[in-house]
């Protein structure tokens, strides 16, 4: 039997104990695009001697396996209601508070991050992964749809014959593109064609030989965000980049899309500082690659997304 590539779904939950797996249900299911699998099967080599060059059966060792898919960052079209997308914020390191019919912000955590149950179901196979945490980012070009990167690592993982999740219900709310939107950094409305903000959620398997993967779960040991844009070139006079560069002064970021109420986006942080600062062109005009070091400013704040 085929498995078509256009039947899957990708569901994940937070795990009760860590590095348990759970039991994914509809429930669990949300709206993505591109998934992937890679799994990481090292095997121990036997170069043992003998009477003969002929090489004796390889041993597995350690396992584990990531999952990565893409989802459309817009609101669940109701303010103050988390998104599908919440809980794989939550294993990616964000912390989410919800203001009842106002809104639901996510920023980094240090602590108290759930593990995660990935599920990439396709077509009659699933291939599932617990004890993970991952890495977010996201890109948007201008007249374009925002879109969140998620990888997860998981501490094992099963590929299995399970029928596709029945009963699944996305959330039917359109996402809104970068246009009649608002976009300023270090108080300067930048002209851009395009942004990237990437957590770089450093993620590192916790060994453990009473595991039958030989890993506990997947933990988050640290993380540098940064955000990469392209303005522009304009006169010093509007925006100083090389000088704010030169003196590596911080200044805050701010951009929005959508209009409706439960779909709009606000993606905010209040140190940005130039990284690096190279010529490029876009549309025969002279713009800018600019990289971001996205920093604190009493921790834990260095980016917040808000859905309102």
């Amino acid at each position: 039997m085929s498995l078509l590539e256009r039947k899957s779904q990708i569901a994940i939950a937070e795990e009760a104990e860590e590095g348990t797996a759970e039991d994914l249900s509809a429930a669990d299911a949300i709206l993505h695009m591109n998934p992937s699998y890679s799994p990481d099967t090292p095997m121990n080599g036997r170069p043992v001697a003998g009477n003969s060059m002929s090489p004796y059966a390889r041993i597995p060792g350690k396992r584990s396996m990531t999952i990565e898919f893409d989802v459309e960052l817009k609101g669940s079209g109701t303010a103050g209601t988390a998104p599908e997308f919440g809980t794989a914020l939550k294993c990616c390191g964000c912390s989410e508070t919800i203001v009842a019919d106002t809104s639901v912000t996510y920023e980094p955590a240090s602590e108290s991050i759930p593990s995660a149950t990935v599920g990439l179901y396709m077509d009659g196979v699933l291939v599932k992964i617990w004890g993970a945490r991952g890495n977010v980012s996201l890109a948007v070009t201008t007249g374009g749809i925002a879109v969140l990167h998620f990888r997860f690592v998981g501490a094992d993982f099963s590929v299995t014959d399970v029928a596709m999740l029945s009963g699944v219900s996305y959330d039917a709310t359109k996402p809104p593109v970068f246009l009649d939107a608002s976009f300023s950094i270090h108080d300067y409305a930048a002209k851009i064609g395009s942004l990237n903000i990437d957590m770089n959620n450093v993620l590192t398997l916790r060994e453990d030989p009473s595991q039958a993967s030989g890993h506990f779960s997947t933990l988050i040991t640290d993380r540098g965000p940064m955000m990469s844009i392209d303005p522009e070139t304009v006169k010093v006079a509007q925006a100083d980049f090389f000088g704010d560069l030169r003196a590596g002064a911080e200044g805050a970021v701010s951009m929005s899309l959508g209009a409706s109420a439960g779909n709009i986006a606000t993606i905010t942080g209040p140190k940005v500082q130039y990284a690096t600062i190279s010529p490029g062109s876009r549309n025969g005009l002279r713009s800018l690659g600019i990289d971001c070091a996205m920093n604190r400013s009493s921790g834990d704040d260095e980016l917040s997304i808000a859905l309102t």
